[in-house]
């Protein structure tokens, strides 16, 4: 039996990794069904509320959850550094490594379609993506609607990855293989923008390790979340726009990549 893990990075999430939690072990069965079983993985960054009591108590509940403390706030950069290393540490060949964010604003109930598209597509990576013809997007203000859709725009231009369109959601599911892959290439702890601008460096950098991409289209709930974004918009719409041209930049010195 292969295992696919479940990363859930969190701060300060107490009213929803509960329910985030428990909508993935609703998974349980039909991921049994495909050959996995699943391994949920709580990343808590050193929260201020009850969060990391939360997810021990998830532990206790159920089967094959897990947590994963850190002893200092390490942003979501740290959390993804995280998951890489536990799943290259405790998974093995045809494991898979799921991704997402850790407030209750995607449902695990998309991971059966991305799990069919990675394995009879044979792609590396799926993107439960706000932009294809099936995707909706619920409760998000306006602005950063419009900021997010500019974003694409931007990203598609200057990246220029195939088969992609959503370059930020952090819903995403990987092969153990390209994981060690990026490993290889970049050292432990391969993720370095502090910023929200991780999820498209973690994106581009599989890319560069020969990854093959493809999106599933989603629901995006954002009027799932309880409590208050943690998110700066515009600092990070910033930070990512000058992350793009900063990875552009450096795999043009290293000769990487010819997609100009």
């Amino acid at each position: 039996m292969n295992n696919l893990f479940a990363f859930l990075p969190c701060y300060n999430e107490e009213p929803n990794i509960g329910a985030l939690i428990d909508k993935w072990y609703a998974q349980k069965d039909g991921l049994l069904q495909r050959g996995y079983d699943l391994i949920i993985v709580g990343i808590d960054d050193c929260s201020k509320d009850h969060t990391k009591q939360v997810i021990e108590s998830k532990c206790g509940q159920y089967e094959n959850v897990r947590l994963l403390p850190h002893p200092e706030n390490r942003g979501l950069c740290g959390g993804l550094n995280s998951a890489i290393g536990y799943f290259l540490q405790n998974g093995c060949e045809n494991d898979l490594m799921a991704l997402m964010d850790g407030d209750n604003t995607h449902d695990p109930i998309y991971i059966h379609d991305m799990v069919e598209k990675l394995l009879s597509e044979k792609k590396d990576c799926v993107i439960a993506s706000r932009y294809c013809e099936t995707s909706g997007v619920n409760g998000v203000a306006k602005h950063r609607e419009f900021m997010s859709d500019m974003a694409k725009l931007y990203y598609s231009f200057v990246l220029r990855v195939p088969n992609v369109k959503d370059y930020t959601c952090g819903y995403r599911l990987y092969t153990y293989t390209i994981i060690k892959k990026l490993v290889t290439e970049y050292g432990e702890d391969p993720i370095k923008e502090k910023s929200f601008a991780c999820m498209m460096e973690l994106l581009y950098k599989l890319y560069t390790v020969g990854a093959a991409f493809d999106e599933v289209g989603f629901e995006l709930h954002y009027d799932a979340k309880l409590g208050e974004s943690k998110m700066n918009v515009f600092k990070t719409m910033k930070n990512s726009l000058g992350a793009a041209i900063r990875l552009r930049r450096t795999d043009k010195k290293r000769g990487r990549v010819g997609n100009d």
